[in-house]
């Protein structure tokens, strides 16, 4: 497995080699390749046993079954930077031949238009492909019910802490977000592999609450279960319509009041509609692009996918390719006196 850490040094390697010049893969039909093609790899920007690991290995078992030769697709989990590392991996270093690709975070695709140069990000968003995503999400913020701040008018009156696991993922935005536009005094701590772990964090007492950026798979059926025991409650939902999951929760559109404020916050809560974003590097041959296009909407459609996803609490909603493609490229067309403001409001303290 890569060793995440060398990641810099490979990119100068491959810079001084010009591997980084994105150029197509050597024409050899699709069908050719991957029925030679023995074994695939999918990159996962968050740790075992998360959302997004969850579906990104559920999908990687039924995109198998579709592409020629039926190729095995190894998940690899490349954490980092709230998903940053793995988004670099894959536009610096990664094959550019079909062979690899991603399930990345939600936050990523909108990083660099948010944060600019306070921003980690090594590539340019809009020569990556995308496959789409098998689920929309929602957010909802999450405490302990061993906090001594439980609501949002609490938290404006005493500090609690806050996991993550990095600068530029939804769930840190979000506590940024509070702070500017409600007055919160939330502290946030990142450097977690992933949710599963910030998480944990909160029920060992290290943190006392969470953003969760993704209501669905292993870490829904946790905080439902903690939330029967009493160990924690909601705070908040990130979304502009109530979900039915979360009680009398206020969502934040109830919470935020000015007007323009609201439509900033809109515009955030937006990249939840691209749920868990599957991509493929910049440079692949346009036929490969194809069969991994069709294979992956061929794998969401699967019945026997959508049976597996729903044991584990997970509600299949895709989206495909050009759509998701639309999406992006629609935040990235954000007018530039709304993304100062939004800039403004989500930065990252120096």
């Amino acid at each position: 497995m890569l060793n995440v850490r060398l990641l810099p040094s490979l990119c100068v390697a491959a810079m001084s080699l010009g591997y980084l010049t994105i150029l197509p893969a050597k024409a050899q039909p699709a069908a050719d390749f991957y029925a030679a093609k023995p074994t695939m790899r999918l990159i996962v920007s968050s740790s075992a046993g998360g959302g997004y690991d969850t579906l990104g290995r559920l999908a990687a078992r039924y995109m198998t079954r579709y592409l020629p030769g039926t190729p095995q697709i190894v998940v690899q989990n490349m954490t980092g930077g709230g998903g940053i590392t793995a988004a670099n991996y894959l536009y610096n270093v990664a094959p550019k031949d079909g062979s690899v690709f991603g399930l990345i975070d939600r936050g990523i695709p909108t990083s660099d238009l948010l944060y600019g140069s306070d921003s980690k990000s090594q590539y340019d968003i809009k020569q990556f492909h995308w496959l789409g995503s098998i689920a929309k999400e929602i957010g909802v913020g999450i405490i302990s019910t061993r906090s001594p701040a439980k609501t949002v008018d609490d938290f404006r009156m005493k500090e609690v802490v806050l996991g993550s696991n990095g600068l530029e993922s939804d769930s840190a935005m979000y506590v940024r977000l509070f702070n500017s536009l409600l007055g919160t005094k939330l502290k946030l701590v990142v450097g977690y592999p992933g949710q599963t772990e910030y998480y944990l964090a909160m029920s060992k007492g290290e943190t006392d609450g969470l953003f969760m950026s993704g209501w669905s798979g292993p870490n829904k059926q946790a905080v439902l279960r903690d939330l029967k025991a009493g160990e924690v409650t909601f705070f908040a939902q990130m979304a502009t319509k109530a979900n039915p999951d979360f009680g009398d929760t206020p969502t934040i559109m109830d919470l935020v009041k000015d007007p323009n404020d609201r439509k900033i916050v809109e515009i955030l809560l937006s990249r939840l509609d691209l749920g868990r974003p599957f991509l493929v590097p910049p440079g692949v041959a346009t036929d490969r692009l194809a069969a991994l296009r069709l294979a992956f909407r061929q794998a969401a459609q699967d019945s026997e996918l959508i049976s597996d996803a729903s044991k584990s609490g997970n509600t299949i909603d895709p989206i495909f390719g050009e759509e998701a493609q639309a999406m992006i490229l629609k935040l990235l067309a954000t007018p530039p006196d709304t993304l100062a403001r939004i800039q403004a409001i989500v930065r990252i303290p120096k």
